[in-house]
């Protein structure tokens, strides 16, 4: 496949559900079919989280029940999310080399989004005065650009950064692939991120296959939305994690993650503080050039609920 128009994706995902399952099952069995002829084992990346939860509920349901999981355990999940994927079974639990503190400590806290977190990061570290003018002065690519309402983080005392994703969950997932020749599907959906809208429209389909197996990409969920797994996952009574039916839980992750907690009222942390106290705690005690992620929150203007007077 080759470049698709915006215009196509809008009308993939406005697919019913029936003709999206059918979808994804022909994608999942295109990348077995690859995996067979490179000499690789297929894998669901397995986050416990939504749309992981009905990718490998497809994969096994419709096309290998016997289809393994690989999790990443960063130490920043939710426990509720933990405790769902110790009872999924055949599925295998990995870790990465660093620890979120480590991480935080040495890149920068994760804000605002990830586009805009590498731009900081890159102007502040890159000497190029071709990234310097892209990202303070746009091109092309506009959400390359950095937001004039998030420039003064250039200049605080403190790194921002995109890499927390790579060195707790990319770079152990790569690592275990390598280890065993395996090659992993995503439970990612176009539509969460401009950065995975734009990614798929390169891509023109759910699979990107190459000669080379390391450059193959494969995410069969990325024409369907959050309200199409909902939808399946009521279908087909899937069990999922009811974390989910908490308000104020649209997603899971890290529970530390800064992108979009400016977003929604600072939602996210009032939930974790409400249910775990002390991983909130820790959360906002990460640090990074001696000052924590609560100071950077405070920064952005994110309410955070342990200081947030409720009004009677």
């Amino acid at each position: 496949m080759g470049k698709i128009t915006l215009s196509d994706l809008r009308a993939r995902q406005a697919w019913p559900l029936e003709q999206k399952i059918d979808h994804t099952v022909g994608a999942i069995e295109a990348f077995i079919n690859y995996c067979e002829k490179h000499g690789c084992k297929p894998y669901v990346s397995f986050s416990g989280g939504l749309n992981s939860t009905v990718l490998l509920d497809i994969a096994r349901r419709f096309v290998d029940p016997d289809m393994p999981g690989v999790f990443c355990s960063t130490g920043n999940e939710w426990p509720e999310i933990v405790s769902f994927v110790r009872h999924t079974p055949n599925v295998t639990i990995i870790r990465p080399q660093l620890t979120p503190r480590e991480v935080i400590a040495r890149y920068g806290f994760p804000l605002v989004s990830k586009e805009q977190a590498q731009g900081i990061y890159e102007v502040r570290h890159c000497k190029g005065e071709k990234t310097l003018r892209r990202r303070l002065e746009g091109g092309q690519n506009r959400s390359a650009t950095i937001s004039k309402k998030w420039r003064y983080l250039i200049t605080e005392p403190y790194e921002i950064s995109h890499k927390c994703c790579d060195s707790l969950k990319k770079s152990p997932m790569r690592k275990f692939c390598k280890n065993n020749n395996a090659i992993v599907m995503l439970g990612t959906m176009a539509g969460e991120s401009n950065l995975r809208t734009g990614q798929y429209l390169l891509r023109g389909s759910c699979n990107a296959f190459s000669n080379d197996p390391n450059k193959t990409h494969s995410a069969p969920l990325s024409i369907w939305t959050s309200a199409d797994c909902w939808a399946y996952i009521r279908k087909l009574s899937v069990s999922y994690r009811p974390i989910y039916d908490v308000p104020g839980i649209d997603r899971t992750g890290c529970v530390f993650c800064g992108f979009g907690a400016h977003l929604g009222g600072g939602s996210r942390f009032r939930v974790l503080y409400t249910l775990h106290p002390k991983l909130y705690k820790m959360a906002m005690n990460y640090s990074n050039n001696g000052h924590t992620l609560r100071h950077a929150l405070r920064r952005m203007g994110v309410e955070l609920p342990d200081e947030t007077q409720e009004l009677f």
